[in-house]
């Protein structure tokens, strides 16, 4: 069974969904803090990244 590609969000919404300002998600992007994959001229952060992201977050800001 072929397996299905993984979903892949933009930019802007990682923004909207997190509430925050675009330039919030470049500065985590540039500080390594979120990962992305360059497909052509377009930035793309993998839904288990973003996921990843997010757990991280959580566990850092529970301390």
């Amino acid at each position: 069974m072929p397996r299905r590609p993984e979903p892949f969000l933009t930019i802007p919404e990682v923004a909207g969904t997190l509430n925050v300002n675009t330039r919030t998600v470049r500065r985590w992007i540039d500080a390594g803090y979120l990962p992305v994959h360059r497909l052509g001229g377009s930035v793309r952060i993998s839904d288990a990244d973003f996921r990843a992201f997010l757990a991280q977050r959580r566990c850092s800001n529970d301390v």
